[in-house]
């Protein structure tokens, strides 16, 4: 039998009655295909084929502490017992929501919902009504959720993005409307003096610049020095709304997100993945001027925004995190960077282009002769044919990492799984 065998047959009886054999595009994976994954516990899943693999893809970020953590598990069935959807307020509800506020520097009010696409929206909503005005500046390589009127210029080709100081507004899926170019404006990521031009030029129109802060989904290049205090500077000089949108980052890079990392505070701030544990929980949280449009006019709304088990896990996530003085993000960066420098030491004897950049609790590898990455065209330009041979060469020892190259770094790994990961990226380096 090979090592796929029961995989690959569950995904072909998937095709015929999942629309392209899985739930979200999101979840193709040609390594050789979406795994049929049975269980997950810690930092370690088992596939159909009884194969185990150390997990740095972690559901693409929400499994940060490991897969069922007992904590949670147990809010989320104590949750159980008292119903589910009320559709009113609960009192878990608002001591979550005062839990937010003191650990977010942007929350003077928050809001739930479910995804990380449906906060980007409502943040987005938020600061045309504030601002009257609705242009919004976004980020090649940045991704905003799936939504027709953000979703553009995520992963452009080059050969069509357009040159650098004025990239092209590429929508990302058939079947989007055009006419999303009208209120879209396309920037590349780490260049301030380009954004500074499209303001002066823009700003009157422009309602929100809204972008990751360490930029993920594009080979997890962090902001150059400077650059967000910048940008902070350019919004308040032109009423300009700020949106992080830390749905990877936030939870993650500290408890107060990337806003407290870098030490920038964005006008709105949105949240979800690590927020609760792999449970649907999504928070929008801001200044309270622009979060009180909802109650003058602004429309959101969700069945399922802060129904109690999701409410019990992200309280749960969030206590988890914060104990002993949120001791747990010491662990993970130092784990990450002993992987991070691992994996330099094997590129360096292995005499290889693999590149390794990011922080502690999440990073990336890429193949390029011509590192660091600054921006999402400098990522696009490394060698994806290489990173997937040696993404695949880990899988087939049983390391799992995404298929762009992005490692999230789970907070329960212990030293036999970094050894064991360093091993199997240095046997795949070895293929190559």
């Amino acid at each position: 039998m090979g090592r796929y065998d029961t995989s690959i047959a569950r995904y072909e009886d998937a095709k015929t009655v999942l629309a392209g054999g899985v739930s979200s595009n999101f979840r193709y994976h040609p390594l050789p295909v979406p795994l049929s994954i049975e269980r997950g516990e810690g930092p370690y899943l088992w596939d159909a084929d009884g194969n185990r693999y150390i997990d740095y893809v972690l559901g693409n970020g929400p499994a940060f502490l490991g897969h069922n953590p007992k904590p949670v598990l147990d809010a989320v069935r104590a949750s159980l017992e008292v119903g589910q959807a009320f559709t009113t307020v609960h009192q878990a509800e608002i001591e979550l929501a005062h839990r937010l506020v003191e650990l977010i520097p942007c929350a003077e009010l928050v809001r739930f919902d479910v995804s990380g696409t449906q906060v980007d929206q409502i943040a987005m909503r938020l600061a045309r009504a504030h601002t009257g005005r609705t242009k919004v500046i976004k980020f090649e390589g940045h991704y905003h959720g799936w939504a027709d009127n953000i979703f553009a210029s995520v992963a452009p080709a080059i050969n069509e993005a357009g040159p650098h100081n004025n990239p092209q507004v590429l929508t990302q899926s058939t079947g989007q409307p055009d006419n999303i170019r009208e209120n879209l404006v396309v920037q590349p990521f780490n260049d301030i003096q380009v954004l500074s031009d499209t303001i002066a030029s823009q700003g009157s129109e422009i309602a929100s610049i809204v972008l990751e802060p360490m930029a993920c989904n594009s080979g997890v290049i962090p902001p150059e020095p400077g650059y967000l205090q910048a940008m902070r500077k350019l919004c308040d000089d032109n009423g300009i709304v700020l949106i992080f949108d830390e749905v990877i980052t936030g939870f993650r890079l500290a408890l107060g997100g990337a806003q407290e990392r870098f030490g920038v505070t964005p006008d709105v701030a949105v949240f979800a993945k690590a927020v609760a544990a792999g449970f649907p929980m999504a928070v929008v949280a801001g200044k309270r001027d622009i979060m009180e449009g909802v109650l003058s006019g602004v429309v959101h709304g969700g069945t399922y925004n802060g129904i109690t088990s999701s409410v019990a896990a992200c309280r749960a996530s969030v206590e988890m995190l914060a104990a002993d003085g949120g001791a747990i993000y010491d662990k993970v960066e130092k784990d990450g960077q002993t992987l991070m420098d691992g994996l330099k030491e094997i590129a360096s004897r292995r005499a290889i282009p693999l590149h390794t950049q990011g922080l502690g609790q999440i990073f990336s590898t890429v193949f390029t002769e011509n590192p660091p990455l600054l921006s999402y065209r400098d990522y696009k330009a490394t060698d994806e044919p290489m990173r997937l041979k040696f993404i695949q060469g880990m899988q087939d020892r049983g390391v799992r990492v995404t298929a762009r190259g992005t490692w999230f770094v789970p907070a329960v790994l212990c030293d036999e799984d970094l050894t064991f990961t360093l091993e199997a990226a240095d046997a795949a380096a070895g293929e190559i």
